[in-house]
C-alpha cells in the first residue's frame, strides 16, 4: 500500500470550476448566474476542504515517468527511511505479483 495519492481529483475539480465559468460568462439569467456561482463556490470549498485534511502540502512531480512508475520509486525510496530492508522487500513484491499472475 502506498501513502501517494495522484492529483485527479484536483485537476477535475479545478477543471469543473472552469467549465461552470465557461457556461456562465454571457448567463443573463440572474437567478441562474447566482445557482452558478453558488455551484462553484461548493466546488471550491469541497476542494479546499479535501486539500485541508491531508498531513501534507501535495507535491507535483515533473520529471520523466507514469504516475505509477513514481510512485513505485517513491515507495521504494521510503524504504530506506524507514530502516526497512530493500532487498527482502523486492523479494517480497515478487512473490506477490507470482501468486497474483497465476
Amino acid at each position: 500500500m502506498t501513502n501517494f495519492l495522484p492529483s485527479g481529483i484536483i485537476k477535475d475539480t479545478i477543471t469543473d470550476i472552469y467549465q461552470k465559468v465557461q457556461e456562465l460568462k454571457n448567463e443573463g439569467d440572474l437567478p441562474r448566474l447566482q445557482k452558478g456561482l453558488e455551484e462553484i463556490e461548493e466546488m471550491a470549498l469541497e476542494l479546499a476542504i479535501f486539500l485541508e485534511k491531508l498531513s501534507c502540502d501535495p507535491l507535483i512531480y515533473t520529471g520523466a515517468g507514469s504516475t505509477e512508475e513514481v510512485i513505485k520509486r517513491l515507495d521504494w525510496a521510503l524504504l530506506f527511511s524507514e530502516e526497512i530492508d530493500p532487498v527482502e522487500f523486492f523479494k517480497y513484491n515478487l512473490q506477490m505479483n507470482k501468486q497474483e499472475n497465476k
